[in-house]
């Protein structure tokens, strides 16, 4: 019944051709492999809306998390997973509350009811409450139960590790087509840069941190070695990257009695992705670019908010050189750095839109500009690229210290669900309060509690991730997951992705799920 409602509501939200595919074929897979459904679900389908700007590889199946109905199709489609899964073990058996899994159950639950509660006391209703404030933890919690299934999960067992490292390098291989016609994320960075949405890189590393010591020299395994460091390379967040090098020194720490083999798979993707870098021409000035960006400060910028651009506070008038210093472009920049001949037709079949920018949910576009001058193409990336990075870093910086004034005039209560942006933030245009910080924002949303649920569940993750990272008995799939749960923490301080996106807590929770799984099945096996 649950499958069939996902079916009728994806074809009601999507009335479209790609719709129809959807309603069919989506609920199904859910149905016979609700795992593998969700995790190619979450690394395919790229969570940031359309505006004219962006390369159609960059808004990949964005349909899915937003739509012309309030409720994402993704949620249907998660509750379709997780109740197939749920089925192949129930009833219950040998069912430990006090059980790693139980424990990150009774965390996410909790969540989930105090933003409900916080949402019900300053007036939503129920409904609201549920789909606006708790959504991201609803996912959670059923990314959790799908994830903890995996033992009753036979097909899923055979399936999830092959369709995940075949998305990857499918994806791999479109952004290699789209890159050259100039369909990317945005060509104010870079002409390479196709991927926008930050919980790709994220996957992509994981994976690759997750193969690491344990893959075989054959063309499966090193295809899927080669496209995941390159598709966080052509994605390009600096949360990731950061993320990533941190959580590499603690598996090469945890472990080392693997170190031999997963040097030498270090030494031969790096050494791919050093060719593709330096062969392609301007991708490594690019790189270093913004890379020089993220270590600099600069003044107000166009703010990254939940993987998507929030408007400027003073946005340039219609005709005005950009803030960048760039004039307005009616034409996006090939992978060589020349601008095709033709602009660009937006997303809606209109003109041309290269100056909008995308929304947050709920928030209406800019006005498109009537008549942008001709033949004014925009250069290639150059110095403006790492000022508007260095802008961007001190964006992020700034909304730290702000929000933690704030949260110090309101230590107790928030400021609730349903206040609007507060003052000196650097999202300015936001309907709600948000913060470039999960724990700060979920603070001011819904008091001190939240942080707390959030900390103690990222912990618990975190120390079941190193003990499975170091278990020389962990395959692929779940030191995979192991490393994604230990990326996601490092992303969550530079964004409220757990709380603000669909993507996001979905992924945390079948990756924090799977350790679960594990860890039960590890204290089992010792018992015996």
């Amino acid at each position: 019944m649950v499958a069939a409602f996902s079916a009728a509501y994806t074809a009601w939200t999507m009335p479209s051709l790609i719709g129809i595919v959807f309603a069919i074929v989506l609920p199904l897979l859910m149905l016979r492999l609700p795992l593998t459904g969700v995790v190619l679900v979450a690394v395919l389908a790229q969570e940031i809306r359309p505006n004219g700007r962006f390369g159609e590889l960059t808004t990949l199946g964005h349909q899915l998390f937003f739509g012309s109905g309030k409720i994402p199709v993704v949620l249907p489609l998660a509750v379709t997973a997780a109740l197939a899964a749920a089925v192949r073990w129930w009833p219950p058996r040998h069912l430990r509350l006090r059980s790693a899994g139980g424990v990150l159950l009774g965390l996410a639950g909790a969540l989930v009811l105090l933003a409900v509660g916080s949402g019900l006391v300053h007036g939503q209703s129920v409904f609201s409450a549920v789909n606006q404030n708790a959504r991201p933890f609803v996912l959670l919690v059923l990314g959790l139960v799908t994830g903890m299934s995996l033992r009753w999960l036979p097909d899923d067992q055979k399936w999830l590790a092959r369709a995940a490292g075949g998305a990857l390098v499918g994806l791999l291989v479109a952004a290699a087509i789209a890159i050259p016609l100039g369909e990317i994320a945005d060509d104010r960075l870079s002409a390479y840069f196709v991927f926008y949405d930050s919980a790709l890189p994220a996957i992509a590393a994981a994976v690759f941190l997750g193969m690491l010591g344990g893959w075989r020299w054959d063309w499966r395994h090193m295809s899927v070695a080669v496209a995941a460091p390159l598709l966080v390379v052509f994605s390009f967040r600096r949360s990731v990257w950061l993320a990533v090098l941190v959580v590499l020194v603690a598996v090469l720490v945890v472990a080392w009695s693997r170190w031999r083999p997963m040097i030498q798979q270090l030494a031969f993707a790096g050494l791919v992705v050093t060719v593709v870098v330096f062969s392609a021409p301007g991708l490594a000035a690019d790189i270093g670019l913004r890379s020089v960006g993220s270590f600099e400060l600069g003044g107000s910028s166009e703010p990254v908010a939940s993987g998507q651009w929030v408007t400027p506070s003073k946005p340039a008038p219609t005709g005005a050189p950009a803030a960048t210093g760039q004039p307005p472009a009616t034409s996006r920049p090939s992978a060589t750095g020349q601008p095709p001949g033709t602009s660009r037709p937006s997303a809606t079949g209109g003109p041309a839109a290269p100056t909008g920018v995308p929304q947050p949910p709920g928030q209406a576009p800019p006005p498109k500009p009537a008549n942008p001058p001709a033949g004014s193409g925009r250069p290639a990336p150059g110095p403006q690229s790492a000022d508007h990075q260095a802008a961007s870093t001190s964006g992020h910086i700034s909304d730290l210290r702000v929000g933690w004034d704030h949260v110090r005039a309101h230590v107790w209560t928030g400021v609730g669900p349903l206040a609007p942006q507060l003052s000196g933030l650097t999202a300015d245009k936001a309907e709600r309060v948000y913060v470039h910080n999960e724990l700060l924002q979920n603070w001011l949303r819904y008091g001190p509690a939240a942080p707390a649920l959030v900390v103690l569940f990222l912990t618990v993750a975190g120390l079941m991730a190193l003990a499975r990272l170091r278990d020389p008995g962990s395959d692929v799939v779940v030191r995979s997951a192991a490393a994604f749960c230990l990326i996601a923490p490092l992303c969550f301080m530079t964004a409220p992705f757990l709380s603000e996106t669909s993507r996001w807590p979905l992924l945390t929770g079948v990756a924090v799920g799977i350790l679960a799984h594990r860890a039960r099945a590890s204290t089992e096996s010792g018992r015996a």
